[in-house]
């Protein structure tokens, strides 16, 4: 790491799972923090409380927001790191004008739409990748995206991240632990063979209505059903007598508890850092195909079938998966979705991208 200047990076605001980042990196380099738009209630994200931010001042009309590119707090540094948000419509103008503001400016993304995809032949794709090939860098979230957008951006130079959570902490807390799977069933008064986690944030994409098919289908199975989470589309779970809720958590040690009776996860879609989080927990992950019904968000790349998860059809087959798969074949699962997260996605990975790209469109 060469580059210590201090940089700008724009974001909608700090959600808790990204804190860590950002005290990561604030170890490796300066940074102003600047956030235009809080989180909606519905979408029940817990805002960070640990990262101190600056608000800019935007307006809101309907989806769209408006900002001043040209503001003193957002240009004071060399380098911005904006995320790519196609309803700030200053960000547009920051990226037509960036040789006046004499700025470098460096797109965070997804790359791809979650329900939409990428295809270059759409008007909306054509006018992001106009936008993109104004930036002199952009930060995907993972490979898989930068590869499938990397032969239409000509001019930025591109880097993945690995979006990730911090798999270090979550694993420190699962050795923590005094209790075995034994003992933590009768802690918490579960005696199925199987046990299935759900954890994440009900919200309408992720489909919940699949979620409680499945139980129902599998309520004279010797199946238990852990649910951690809250949120507007969140169903009622008080006639499941195979279901313990135990709503919006966020006890690293209850969870590492909870995660540790599992022997899979299960989200039937928009699958996202839960991944990591289960991954990390050492419990592999079962969600169902992409498809025009089904969406998924890129961390859907993490999943290798039969390795360290199952990309499935149905409900049905998550049923049989379950009800079939052998406990050797669980425990080899388990240590190759832990193996896979160290390796793969761990915080300070992503921290050192980060700061990689950093250094090399300074050197631009």
């Amino acid at each position: 790491m060469k580059f210590v200047e201090k940089i700008t990076i724009l974001q909608p605001f700090i959600a808790h799972y990204r804190e860590d980042f950002y005290l990561y990196l604030s170890e490796k380099i300066p940074f102003d923090l600047l956030c235009v738009s809080k989180p909606k209630d519905t979408d029940s994200f817990k805002e960070s409380s640990r990262i101190d931010v600056t608000w800019m001042k935007s307006i809101k009309l309907g989806s769209l927001s408006f900002f001043n590119p040209f503001s003193l707090l957002l240009n004071k540094n060399k380098i911005i790191v904006t995320t790519w948000d196609p309803r700030w419509i200053g960000l547009y103008l920051m990226l037509l004008f960036k040789k006046v503001t004499k700025r470098k400016i460096i797109l965070w993304t997804h790359g791809t739409s979650v329900k939409n995809g990428f295809n270059p032949q759409k008007i909306k794709d054509k006018i992001k990748l106009f936008f993109f090939n104004l930036a002199d860098g952009i930060y995907f979230y993972t490979n898989n995206e930068l590869e499938l957008l990397s032969s239409y951006l000509h001019k930025p130079k591109l880097y993945y991240l690995n979006n990730t959570i911090n798999v270090e902490k979550i694993t420190a807390s699962i050795l923590s632990l005094n209790l075995d799977k034994d003992e933590l069933k009768i802690k918490y008064g579960i005696s199925s063979k199987r046990i299935v986690i759900y954890c994440a944030r009900f919200v309408k994409d992720r489909r919940p209505n699949l979620l409680i098919e499945l139980i129902e289908k599998m309520e004279t199975d010797d199946i238990s059903f852990i649910i951690i989470g809250d949120g507007l589309y969140k169903p009622n779970f008080t006639e499941y007598y195979n279901v313990k809720d135990f709503g919006a958590l966020y006890d690293s040690e209850i969870k590492a508890e909870l995660f540790t009776l599992a022997d899979f996860s299960f989200q039937p879609g928009w699958t996202g850092l839960s991944i990591v989080e289960s991954f990390a927990h050492s419990v592999p992950y079962i969600t169902l195909e992409r498809s025009k019904d089904i969406f998924q968000c890129v961390e859907y790349s993490y999943i290798i079938h039969a390795k360290n998860g199952f990309v499935l059809k149905n409900t049905d087959d998550v049923r049989d998966k379950i009800l079939t798969i052998s406990e050797s074949k669980i425990k080899d699962m388990k240590l190759f979705s832990l193996k896979y997260a160290e390796t793969n996605l761990s915080l300070n990975r992503m921290v050192d991208n980060f700061t990689n790209g950093i250094d090399l469109i300074n050197s631009k």
